[in-house]
């Protein structure tokens, strides 16, 4: 490993060479004594390397963080029985439009900053859900955030559902339970996502009672495909009636057939293309909303 560059003010300079099987680094000298700054740092200039097919990556970038990194969409939730909105999805997206909210949250990981950039995603979409007057907001996140985090206060007119996947029930279930009863206390509730996505997860679901279950659009998929698969998971669904207190929602609904098989298993909360993409939202006083 090759150390050289600099580090200053809110960027990091780095260079990534790939040849064939060898992959070299050069950091900034001022960092070599700090370990874990300088793996995340090659971690990040490798894997931006990787991505692009390049045999060599030189490039500064900006890690500043504040409010204006990301944009907020709302994706509707309907409730098909009644043609009605049931409650939008709070979703981020990267402000410049430059990479997935997937990359955008690996880049920050890489520099240890993934944490921050999740409490500035969660605050600013149930900021942006009061300031366009949203009356029911689905918001992700997880455990060690709400742990980490003090209620947010909330308008009394907007409900915001925290939405918790189901990967969060292998680990620490009493203190999960714990942190979610803080939370309950100031009036969120919550709802487990991506319920089918590979987890076995029904005690934490009977333990923790959700207002909510969304069912994993992979699985919905799977269900659309397979006569065995769609009898197994209605009699899923039929059982997750008795936990979820107020509905079971089909997510990532986007054709007419998908959603013939989710009513067929009585499940009437949709949420998908077919019924409405993502819409990033303008809110154009955002420093106020810091």
């Amino acid at each position: 490993m090759q150390r050289s560059g600099c580090f200053y003010h809110q960027k990091e300079c780095f260079a990534a060479l790939r040849r064939a099987d060898q992959k070299i680094c050069k950091i900034p000298t001022c960092l070599q004594s700090d370990v874990d700054q300088l793996i995340r740092l090659a971690d990040r200039a490798l894997y931006i390397a990787k991505k692009r097919g390049d045999k060599i990556h030189i490039g500064e970038e900006e890690y500043y963080l504040d409010n204006q990194v990301v944009q907020i969409a709302f994706q509707p939730i309907i409730d098909t029985l009644s043609g009605e909105t049931l409650a939008h999805e709070a979703l981020s997206r990267d402000a410049q439009g430059r990479v997935s909210v997937y990359e955008l949250f690996k880049k920050y990981e890489a520099i240890g900053k993934l944490n921050e950039l999740k409490e500035i995603c969660f605050k600013k979409q149930i900021k942006a859900a009061q300031a366009i007057g949203l009356k029911r907001v689905f918001v992700n996140a997880d455990f060690a955030l709400l742990e980490r985090l003090d209620p947010v206060a909330t308008s009394s007119r907007l409900e915001v559902i925290l939405e918790i996947s189901e990967k969060e029930a292998l680990h620490d279930l009493k203190n999960h339970l714990k942190v979610a009863q803080k939370w309950r206390e100031k009036g969120f509730r919550f709802a487990i996502d991506d319920f089918g996505a590979g987890f076995i997860s029904l005690p934490f679901i009977a333990k923790l009672v959700p207002d909510y279950i969304k069912i994993d659009r992979l699985t919905i998929l799977q269900a659309v495909s397979s006569e065995k698969f769609r009898e197994f998971l209605n009699y899923q669904v039929l059982a997750l009636r008795n936990y979820a207190k107020k509905g079971i929602i089909a997510e990532g609904i986007e054709t007419r057939k998908e959603l013939a098989v989710v009513k067929k298993m009585r499940v009437h909360l949709i949420q998908g293309f077919l019924f409405g993409k993502p819409e990033v939202i303008e809110l154009p006083d955002e420093k106020k909303m810091e």
